[in-house]
């Protein structure tokens, strides 16, 4: 019996890569390798001396809310506004 579907053969076997494509691969990769060691280093230099990378000038309450996004905003809205509400039944 005859299949009616096709299933293609590899043409040609794969040679591998040549000296200079490992060679440019390896210094492709140890460039990144470095690039992320000094992103690192930056990042740990500014947090050793205080400094987020972006937050110079502001303060710490102004880092805080700038972390925040507008659904840890409502969250903390319904926190506090049920804990004002509780406050004012209590009075009653």
């Amino acid at each position: 019996m005859k299949t009616p579907y096709h299933i293609p053969q590899p043409e040609a076997e794969w040679d591998g890569l040549t000296l200079d494509e490992i060679r440019y691969a390896r210094a492709l990769t140890r460039a990144r390798i470095d690039i992320s060691k000094e992103m690192i280093s930056a990042r740990a230099n500014a947090l050793m001396s205080g400094k987020a990378a972006g937050t110079e000038g502001k303060t710490m309450l102004g880092r805080m809310l700038g972390a925040l996004n507008w659904l840890d905003y409502g969250l903390i809205a319904i926190r506090l506004g049920s804990k004002i509400s509780g406050m004012f039944r209590k009075r009653k």
